[in-house]
């Protein structure tokens, strides 16, 4: 039976202070593991704080940086894996980026976020892949905040082999009803878990909303959180995933042959097109 304990990091962050950030995401990595946690989600751009601007760009790092050199030694020491966000440099530009270390420390891979919200398209580039993270517990695969929003994604990702769909958020008022709305619908379409791990408290004039929650492949809430600090572990059990489909069957259900013919680019018919074709 394949089950993974996730924990969901509904925390505030400082802006601009990645030092205090990087410090908190160590602390809550050891109080998860002392809960059992196998894997902890935490917020988007959580090293650096959300409300983005160019004094972003000097807050910047590598995946070979300092800051990330301490969260790995921190996701080794207590062997849980850890998944956050922070504002990469790489050659010269700078993304919006999730990072997924593993239990011994590791750097399993990166997500850049592709779908760029408003202000943010000023100073990220967006992400051009969609990676399907192969662990021992499961496949995982990442989004963060607006990405939800469009369904190709996290349709890539379930014909890849997710299983689980971990969403990185910083979720503001007054969205709070469409970003529940759609999470539920990811989960559904693609018969997949969807986890969703948002900030709390203020930043500027941004009141961030928490209601981190955790969705099983019928499109049920296993867990949701209030509006507050808080770092839930939930249990999810993979099996479930195939008993959710039923006569549904999203995936092998789909006509791919009709899709390209009705004008989808050819690139994205090959993406989509590895299962039910």
């Amino acid at each position: 039976m394949k089950k993974i304990n996730l924990a969901l990091a509904q925390l505030r962050s400082s802006f601009l202070n990645k030092k205090e950030n990087v410090k908190r995401i160590k602390e809550t990595i050891e109080l998860a593991s002392t809960n059992k946690a196998d894997y902890i989600l935490f917020p988007e751009l959580f090293t650096t704080g959300y409300l983005s601007n160019n004094e972003i760009r000097e807050h910047a790092e590598t995946i070979n940086s300092t800051s990330i050199e301490e969260i790995r030694t921190a996701a080794h020491k207590n062997n849980c894996g850890v998944i956050f966000g922070f504002a990469e440099e790489l050659h010269g530009k700078i993304f919006n980026t999730a990072l997924f270390i593993n239990k011994e420390g590791k750097v399993a891979g990166s997500y850049r976020k592709i779908h760029l919200f408003e202000f943010e398209k000023n100073i990220f580039m967006p992400g051009n892949t969609c990676p399907v993270f192969d662990t021992p517990e499961g496949k995982i695969g990442l989004m963060i905040t607006q990405d939800i929003e469009y369904p190709e994604v996290s349709r890539i990702l379930a014909i890849n082999g997710a299983q689980l769909i971990l969403v990185l958020c910083a979720n503001m008022y007054p969205y709070q009803r469409s970003h529940n709305v759609y999470l539920h619908g990811r989960a559904m379409e693609n018969h997949v878990f969807v986890a969703s791990s948002n900030k709390v408290g203020l930043e500027g004039n941004n009141v961030f909303l928490g209601e981190s929650i955790v969705i099983d492949p019928k499109g049920k809430p296993i867990y949701k959180s209030g509006n507050n600090e808080e770092v839930p572990i939930i249990e999810i059990n993979f099996e479930e995933i195939e008993k959710a489909k039923g006569a549904l069957n999203y995936l092998n259900n789909r006509r791919p042959d009709i899709y390209l013919q009705e004008g989808m680019n050819p690139i994205e018919y090959r993406k989509i097109s590895k299962i039910g074709s």
